[in-house]
């Protein structure tokens, strides 16, 4: 069927889970650290940062979508715990 709309196995994202995805799998840590920059962009600090990022991760980990949006919300509002949600499922590696 790829075949059909112009895709090819290379155009077609393999090496890496992203977007919907990446529920239900291990968050790896550069999404981490990107969400915890993220979560101190939107102004809070280090320990709600953390505890936000983890106990999203763990629940996206998990593939419980709903229980990762309660647990940002208790340090972010809904908005921010989208913005979080999108950034630990989306992120990709930052190159140097």
């Amino acid at each position: 069927m790829a075949e059909f709309l112009g895709q090819t196995k290379d155009t077609i994202e393999t090496d890496q889970n992203s977007g919907f995805n990446a529920m239900g799998k291990p968050v790896p840590y550069y999404r981490r650290e990107a969400g915890y920059r993220h979560c101190k962009d939107m102004g809070l600090g280090s320990d709600e940062s953390f505890a936000a990022v983890n106990g999203m991760s763990e629940a996206l980990e998990r593939d419980n979508p709903h229980g990762a949006l309660g647990a940002a919300m208790k340090y972010l509002d809904l908005t921010g715990a989208y913005r979080l949600m999108a950034v630990l499922l989306t992120a990709t590696v930052k190159e140097s």
